[in-house]
């Protein structure tokens, strides 16, 4: 008769052994599935033109919510892709709601309005493409904003500081991190997370800033000169 001892030290030896088992599996089905290439049958030579589209939320950083509403943005993107690098530009329209009766001071009547802001931006994106249909990427832009506020209320240092009928220029950047996912010819859908930051200019009472949770889809074509460049590493 096995002492119950040494019964339970083989119990355990043996799950010890099967886990090992089952992990050792586990690498080894990851590395296998690693080693598989994606080959694009529509694959384009570089550089090739790209053109985008993205859509989001905006969420402001350090502000009342009883004032300031998350809103949303959406952007179009055109760029040359040259593989690890794609220089861009892009132009694009961000929305926020605004309960102005809520800000202390506001004069009588008033009432919920939205800030608008139009942008014309220029940038880089850097990719790292890979034999997946999974690509990494990150991008960052210089922004030219115009923000309007159709209600000047009282009290600027709540959120804005000039309001009026007129857009009011402010320099700023945003920028994103995400992945892009090949799922048809020549098409790519994005996910990705950013953040944008607006300095004061002539609009804000100080700088401003807001995260940008995002999806977007990607559409490349031939240019037209590829393989007929004098840069290298486009191979």
């Amino acid at each position: 008769m096995v002492p119950s001892g040494n019964r339970d030290h083989a119990s355990m030896t043996g799950r010890v052994l099967v886990s090992a088992i089952f992990f050792a599996s586990l690498i080894a089905s990851a590395s296998w599935a690693k080693a598989q290439s994606y080959e694009d049958p529509w694959r384009i030579d570089y550089p090739h033109i790209e053109l985008g589209f993205d859509a989001g939320a905006m969420i402001w950083n350090g502000v009342d919510r009883d004032i300031v509403r998350p809103g949303g943005f959406v952007d179009f993107r055109f760029g040359w892709d040259y593989k690890w690098w794609v220089p861009m530009f892009a132009l694009g329209f961000r929305g926020s709601g605004l309960n102005l009766f809520n800000v202390s001071g506001a004069p009588r009547g008033a009432r919920s309005e939205t800030l608008t802001n139009i942008y014309f931006s220029l940038g880089f994106r850097f990719k790292a493409p890979n034999d997946s249909r999974v690509t990494p990427f990150a991008d960052g832009f210089f922004d030219f904003n115009w923000w309007h506020v159709s209600q000047f209320i009282a009290g600027c240092d709540q959120f804005y500081c000039n309001g009026g009928r007129g857009y009011r220029f402010t320099p700023g950047f945003h920028g994103r991190v995400g992945i892009q996912v090949h799922v048809a010819p020549r098409a790519d859908l994005e996910v990705g997370f950013g953040a944008g930051y607006s300095f004061q200019g002539q609009f804000f009472f100080r700088n401003r800033s807001w995260l940008e949770p995002a999806i977007g889809f990607t559409y490349n074509f031939p240019a037209g000169y590829e393989n007929r460049t004098s840069i290298p590493g486009y191979e």
